[in-house]
């Protein structure tokens, strides 16, 4: 009897391991398919409106907000309906959003306006993916709600598969960047995915069996979960403000990276990658990183790391600092969050509060922080606002006035610092101010928030020897004016990279009036003055030039009056500093009126006449992200169309971080076409340093063989012989981790 006894017990433990084991791979595969869809298809949308960095950041919040949607849903069906009931609703819904699969851009949703662009996206987004990702989106507190009902001898603890699923989340986010990206186009993805969603569909359809049976056997068939005692509203109001704040932070570093990197899967899916890793140690059973160990740490590490907030994050080595301190401050969000969650009666409700407060931060940081500063100020207000969230949780405000007053006056002084001193004075306080606050607010998370406020406040009042004459924030950037230490040059600024550069008084300090000179990039013995002449000796005379991307207009002075130049740019507000003539006078004192189309240059491009133009210049970067719809071989054949017998289709491929003209020459490779890169050295060129003249990297690519007959006995450019090892982008396949790769170590590391 004692043998059959144990055989009985071993196989109850084999049976229930087997139930556990099938929640958690069915959570893991809906994670993995959630948290797959999103860059695919923030990638898909990207080419729409410019490659701005922003469309991650309003993707985050789309994704979260029907995240939101969908735990509302769960907690609906497992509050109010019968586990049978939910089962079969819930199969109603997922058949139903098969009905949009494979996944693609609407038709209805081709070309964006010319304001309220984040709003249209979110449209877009709707449109296209919208039903299979709520579908989706309610599978976690669904499934875990269903196991609390299943009889397992883990029912009672269910919150084990949070930490299932928010793997299969961690999966998605590193495989996509690193396999999915540069071994399969858009296409191809879309196929597996729709493949994979009907295999997440039938093993919930099998999950929802086996709690049925186990409920049923538990007596609990067909009931609801039972009631527990009403959580207060300030523990309700801890899970919104924990969940809120890593929420808002995970959107507004994002927005600091991209917005002076590059806007691209492998970058986006970082910061993400380290919120949902944040959620998998916080809900462990035995966290990896114990959570007071990280309470203890918290101020010690994170007040001398949040000064990094000052700076923009245009520098690769700022970037481990940034991420690091995010990561600590979400973990300690997320660690309070496991600390106070609920019995699993309360568990959906708990999880919607969590992701309304994940859509509240989102919608903070990513809708109104871009329409309330003009830079990105809420980064470090989310630093601040973790520290407070963390210690109000713990003690509440006023466990140590003392210690709050003595934050409050060092506060002050770094304000002062900041209002009457330089930056480098600015930062010795700091350091100074913290080295001593750090130990002596050590264990006082609210008092050190409020320590870091002082940044933000600095940010905002002070620094006025940086200070730009003019600075202006859209959906697609932060762009600005500077004055130069000399006061003779005004400077146009897209992030930390500059955009144009305009000589405004001589040596003697008088304004310079008449034409002005194109400068920096553009100088006229550069490379683009050179492959202009080049093709007015070709052609015979004067040419009509199609430009994508405006700048502050300086390329305008490369023309003659006789010519026909039009600008594309995408931003708004680079249109309204290019065109006003305190800060830059190309537009007004240059060559022929220049027109000045609003719109994605590619989009604007594809609706010209055939063969209208004799030069399209492709210069439309933001910052130094990359718009890589406007590199593609299809973008390449619509500029082909656009240009006249002969004609120059030129490439500004200056990038910090990425080797780009690989990537222009393998389309043009792919067609049978020539083209030449300009030699580098700056002997050749010969810029004027006084003007800021800066040598680009230029690739043209000719419309037919023999367009610049001139060109080769130029040994200011080389005729390109592309490496066969670097594929072409297409608009289903660009990898632009190969071309950070090939920018540092030369070559790429994923062969074709």
């Amino acid at each position: 009897m004692e043998a059959v006894g144990s055989e009985g017990q071993g196989r109850d433990l084999s049976n229930q391991s087997a139930v556990a084991l099938l929640f958690s791979a069915t959570l893991f595969t809906s994670a993995l398919l959630m948290f797959a869809v999103q860059p695919m298809f923030a990638k898909m949308a990207l080419p729409k409106l410019g490659g701005s960095a922003a469309v991650w950041s309003v993707a985050l919040v789309f994704f979260q907000a029907m995240l939101l949607a969908g735990y509302a849903y769960a907690h609906l069906l497992v509050r109010y309906v019968s586990l049978r009931g939910g089962a079969l609703i819930h199969a109603a819904v997922l058949l139903l959003a098969m009905t949009s699969l494979p996944i693609g851009i609407s038709a209805r949703w081709q070309v964006p306006p010319e304001s309220g662009q984040a709003f249209w996206l979110i449209g877009l987004f709707a449109a296209s993916v919208g039903a299979p990702f709520f579908a989706i989106s309610a599978t976690a507190p669904l499934l875990q709600a269903w196991y609390a009902r299943a009889g397992q001898a883990r029912s009672r603890d269910p919150y084990f598969l949070y930490a299932a699923s928010n793997a299969g989340s961690f999966a998605a986010l590193l495989a996509y960047p690193f396999v999915i990206e540069p071994l399969a186009g858009l296409k191809p993805q879309t196929i597996a995915w729709s493949i994979a969603y009907v295999l997440l569909a039938i093993l919930i359809g099998l999950c929802a069996t086996v709690a049925g049976r186990g409920a049923k056997s538990s007596g609990a068939g067909a009931e609801t979960l039972g009631e527990a005692t009403p959580a207060p509203l300030s523990l309700r109001l801890s899970w919104l403000a924990l969940a809120l704040v890593p929420s808002g932070l995970l959107i507004s570093i994002t927005a600091f990276i991209t917005t002076d990197l590059v806007s691209a899967p492998f970058i986006w899916v970082v910061p993400l990658a380290l919120y949902l890793l944040t959620f998998i140690i916080a809900f462990q059973s035995r966290p990896l990183i114990p959570h007071e160990a990280i309470i203890r740490r918290l101020v010690v590490y994170g007040l001398p790391l949040s000064i990094f907030s000052i700076f923009t994050a245009s520098t690769i080595a700022l970037l481990p600092v940034c991420l690091g301190l995010s990561f600590v401050l979400m973990l300690a969000c997320h660690g309070e969050l496991a600390r106070l969650r609920p019995p699993p009666e309360r568990l959906t409700e708990f999880y919607l509060l969590v992701s309304l407060g994940g859509v509240l931060g989102g919608i903070l940081a990513g809708l109104v922080a871009p329409n309330l500063f003009s830079r990105i100020l809420e980064y470090p207000l989310l630093i601040s606002a973790a520290f407070l969230a963390v210690g109000l949780s713990r003690r509440g405000m006023a466990k140590d006035p003392q210690r709050l007053w003595l934050a409050a006056a060092a506060s002050c002084v770094l304000l002062a610092f900041a209002a009457l001193a330089n930056t480098a004075v600015f930062l010795g306080a700091w350091a100074i101010i913290m080295i001593g606050a750090g130990f002596v607010l050590r264990r006082q998370p609210f008092a050190a928030g409020l320590l870091t406020l002082a940044i933000p406040l600095s940010l905002a009042m002070a620094f006025t020897d940086a200070a730009p004459l003019v600075q202006s924030r859209s959906f697609y950037g932060v762009v600005g004016v500077r004055l130069s230490e000399d006061g003779q040059l005004h400077s146009l600024f897209h992030g930390s990279t500059m955009h144009g550069t305009q000589r405004i008084k001589d040596d003697a300090g008088q304004p310079l009036t008449g034409r002005p000179e194109s400068q920096a990039y553009y100088f006229s013995a550069g490379p683009f003055g050179s492959a202009i002449r080049h093709l007015r000796a070709a052609q015979g005379g004067s040419i009509d030039a199609a430009l994508v991307g405006l700048g502050a207009g300086s390329l305008l002075c490369l023309s003659q009056h006789d010519e026909s130049w039009t600008f594309y740019e995408i931003d708004p507000e680079v249109v309204r500093i290019a065109s006003d003539p305190n800060y830059f006078t190309f537009l007004t004192q240059c060559g022929p009126p220049a027109g000045i189309v609003l719109g994605d240059g590619r989009l604007m491009l594809a609706g010209e006449p055939s063969a209208r133009f004799d030069l399209i210049v492709l210069d439309a970067f933001s910052s130094d992200a990359i718009p890589a719809h406007l590199l593609t071989t299809e973008a390449l054949g619509i500029y082909l169309d656009k240009l006249k017998p002969g004609g120059l289709a030129l490439f500004h491929v200056s990038n910090r971080y990425m080797e780009l003209s690989s990537v222009v020459e393998a389309a043009a490779r792919q067609r049978g076409l020539d083209s030449w890169r300009s030699r580098p050295e700056r002997n050749i060129w010969t810029p004027d340093e006084s003007q800021r003249d800066v040598v680009p990297n230029v690739v043209i690519v000719g419309k037919t063989p023999g367009s610049l007959p001139g060109i080769d006995a130029d040994p200011a450019w080389v005729r390109t012989s592309a490496d066969t090892a670097v594929p072409p982008w297409t608009d289903d396949f660009s990898n632009v981790l190969t071309a950070i790769w090939r920018r540092h170590w030369g070559e790429p590391p994923i062969k074709p």
